[in-house]
């Protein structure tokens, strides 16, 4: 995640720039890691699973609710929100991180 956090504060400030906003370089990396690492709030749904919180061998992608295709357009929507996208972007790595771990 840190270089995601690293690239999506570099981006945040080149279009901060851009729009000609001065903004201050420390507080926008502390608002994106802030944001980005809150993302992995999204496994808080690990506690509804049932009959088990963790199984090894079970794939996360729709055994939970925050992790189905379902919510994917809401993810996708919120990407589109641009305070908030370092968040949903986070939730995007997740999900495609535990998509992996279902192929392999």
């Amino acid at each position: 995640m840190i270089p995601a956090a690293w690239l999506l504060w570099k981006l945040e400030l080149a279009a901060a720039q851009k729009a000609g906003r001065v903004v201050d370089a420390t507080y926008e990396l502390k608002r994106v890691c802030i944001l980005l690492y809150s993302s992995l709030l999204i496994d808080v749904d690990h506690l509804l699973s049932w009959p088990d919180i963790y199984v090894p061998d079970r794939c996360s992608i729709n055994s939970h609710p925050l992790h189905s295709w379902y919510m994917a357009p809401i993810y996708f929507g919120g990407s589109l929100w641009a305070p908030a996208q370092p968040f949903f972007i986070g939730v995007f790595i997740h999900l495609l991180l535990d998509l992996l771990d279902c192929v392999i």
